[in-house]
């Protein structure tokens, strides 16, 4: 009996650990989310990664994917977009004139990778993170 009780509380708690790690936004669905883009620093501390710069922003989700089934070298991957004005993600700044493109930011590593038509890939600290909350 304890065994079985043991297991169900390990099964429990495996649930809300990948429930965590899922995926907000749900492929071929146009359900209702909060959703925001959010720097990875905040007042001074940082780079964070996503799910962390999620959490301590807004108290929610990354928008994340399982991603070792592409690439053997990670397991989740979060969406990120990179800016030029790195002022922008270390002051929090909202300047809706500024133009972003977007990459990942892969496990616990605060940086974000962004690929370029030509090939090229880009790594930066400075990023902002999707952030997402089912409705």
């Amino acid at each position: 009996m304890k065994t079985l009780f043991n297991f169900l509380i390990a099964a429990v708690i495996s649930g809300f650990s990948m429930a965590s790690l899922a995926d907000p936004i749900q492929d071929l669905s146009m359900n209702l989310y909060k959703a925001g883009w959010y720097p990875n620093f905040i007042q001074g501390a940082g780079p964070l990664t996503c799910p962390r710069t999620c959490e301590i922003w807004v108290g929610t989700r990354a928008e994340q994917e399982k991603s070792s089934d592409m690439d053997q070298d990670s397991e989740r991957a979060a969406v990120c977009k990179v800016t030029r004005d790195v002022s922008i993600i270390f002051e929090g700044i909202n300047d809706p004139s500024s133009h972003w493109i977007y990459g990942n930011q892969f496990d616990d590593e605060p940086v974000c990778y962004v690929a370029h038509r030509s090939g090229w890939v880009e790594r930066s600290e400075y990023f902002m993170c999707l952030c997402v909350q089912p409705g």
